[in-house]
């Protein structure tokens, strides 16, 4: 009778670890590594459909200046570009990582490096393809997409425990900051100990000038890396809009293709940018670097 008890247990575990719905299939809570006992998940979004070939992968990566948030925010902050993905025959994987309460910069994108070669490890147990794939995020979780997607060009970066299985082909960012010392001296001002960039590098960026470049997108751009699409609001107080900027003049002077969309009259984390206004221009931008049929 134990036995028993354990093993319904146990389906009940594996049948709510997926959850079915008219547009897609979840995978809940997927443990990619564990730290000091802790497991860190990941969801994994599929089309309901079942295609002949794999899906192509698509991982979005939280918001929350780097100190707060979770992977389950994309159903209600970004539904309509995870509605529009998924329609397209995109997987998406939400990553959960370390924060900056738990750990301090590089944490966070060893996490999702960990994430992306676990996925590529398990890639036919969950019927997606990743060899090759698109880093996305908003925020906090659009610079550290866009970092993942700059070093992924580079080798032997130090701050990754295992080297990246994986290929970047395009990066997708939603206010993301990129150059990390000038975040520290936005309007002016110095940032205090108690900033987010401070808490998510360990110190003031200036008093830690070489790891707040090692943390930085733009100090990784070369010819090798993948096409950005970036969107922002022009009076974003908590990111600026230099910082897109700054970023699109890094791809410039290298030729790499990408685009910057700025919203006049709205600030951080704007819902317009998950309207009808943007997300075809998402669409559209993996449709040409990362289709989703080959």
């Amino acid at each position: 009778m134990k036995l028993l008890i354990k093993f319904l247990s146990l389906s009940l575990i594996c049948m709510s670890s997926v959850n079915a719905s008219e547009s897609h299939v979840m995978h809940k809570d997927i443990a990619y590594k564990q730290v000091e006992g802790k497991a860190i998940g990941l969801d994994l979004y599929t089309p309901s459909a079942q295609a002949d070939q794999p899906y192509p992968l698509l991982v979005w990566v939280h918001g929350g200046a780097w100190k707060r948030g979770s992977k389950d925010a994309i159903p209600t902050k970004n539904p309509t570009l995870l509605k529009a993905v998924l329609e397209k025959g995109y997987a998406l994987a939400a990553v959960n990582y370390r924060l900056s309460g738990e750990a301090i910069f590089p944490a966070p994108l060893t996490d999702i490096n960990d994430a992306l070669n676990y996925l590529h490890d398990h890639a036919n147990q969950y019927h997606i393809r990743a060899d090759e794939l698109a880093m996305m995020g908003r925020s906090a979780g659009g610079h550290l997409a866009g970092l993942v997607g700059a070093t992924n060009s580079h080798s032997n970066i130090a701050f990754y425990t295992s080297n990246p299985k994986y290929r970047v082909k395009a990066v997708v960012s939603f206010f993301g900051p990129t150059d990390l010392m000038a975040l520290g001296k936005k309007h002016g001002k110095k940032a205090s100990k108690r900033s987010s960039v401070a808490r998510f590098l360990g110190d003031i960026p200036s008093n830690i000038p070489d790891i707040a470049q090692r943390a930085s997108t733009t100090h990784y751009i070369n010819s090798n890396t993948p096409p950005f699409i970036q969107l922002h609001g022009a009076e974003d107080k908590r990111v600026p809009v230099s910082q897109s900027q700054l970023l699109q003049s890094k791809l410039d002077d290298y030729g790499i293709d990408n685009r910057l969309f700025i919203e006049q009259g709205v600030g951080h984390s704007a819902a317009v940018f998950d309207t009808d206004k943007y997300v075809p221009h998402v669409m559209a931008f993996l449709e040409q670097h990362f289709p989703a049929q080959r």
